[in-house]
């Protein structure tokens, strides 16, 4: 009995696929058709978990597999942009200050800071404590305090700078200081700055002014 199924078996042909000659068409279509294998994805990595599979087929360079992973969308927020930097600055500032003869608060504002020439204007209000120990009235109480900054870059060499500040009491004492600066550039090391200040203080009826200059050759280490 197992002798005639072993040759029923070896009798009757076993055909997965047809032959490439039964099939009519596009010779392309029909060797593929032939060998599913070749429909397979190439590995490019260094080592592949199918090595039986190589690019070895005359067909091989024709076809052109796109990796899907690389279509996929983007999603919010994950874009790129270029970081932009400005060093800007506000033109006005507040601050609030205390010693041991003054405390109070100022506001400054840059009236022209862009250029050749600078402005600012400061105003602010106070009590003082001690007289005398800087520029301001001789007598304790509030105050009310201000100052106005100006500058000019003359050449690449000369800078001019003039500063008038005042002090005014309760009482109506006032005191006003105007100052005046030229610094000229000898060297690039060398610089020599000249200075002019003018004090004038009154009080009632009285008043008192004094002025100074200085002159001053400044090295840069």
């Amino acid at each position: 009995m197992s002798v005639v199924l072993g040759m029923a078996l070896a009798v009757i042909p076993f055909t997965t696929l047809p032959a490439a000659s039964a099939v009519s068409g596009d010779p392309t279509l029909v060797q593929l058709g032939s060998d599913p294998a070749q429909l397979r994805q190439f590995c490019y990595s260094t080592r592949c978990g199918d090595e039986e599979w190589r690019r070895g087929s005359a067909l091989a360079p024709s076809l052109t597999f796109h990796d899907k992973r690389k279509a996929r969308p983007a999603l919010p927020g994950s874009q790129r942009w270029i970081s932009l930097w400005a060093p800007a600055r506000p033109r006005d500032h507040t601050a609030s200050y205390s010693n041991n003869w003054r405390v109070g608060t100022r506001y400054h504002v840059d009236a022209l800071r862009d250029g050749p020439t600078r402005l600012g204007l400061q105003l602010g209000a106070g009590y003082r404590l001690a007289p005398l120990n800087d520029d301001g009235i001789d007598h304790r109480g509030a105050v009310l305090r201000g100052a106005v900054d100006f500058g000019h870059r003359i050449n690449d060499r000369a800078n001019w700078s003039q500063r008038i500040q005042f002090e005014a009491g309760q009482d109506g004492s006032t005191f006003v200081k105007q100052s005046f600066g030229l610094d000229v550039s000898l060297w690039p090391e060398w610089t020599l700055e000249s200075d002019f200040q003018i004090r004038h203080r009154e009080t009632g009826q009285s008043g008192s002014e004094s002025a100074e200059s200085t002159l001053k050759l400044r090295r840069r280490f």
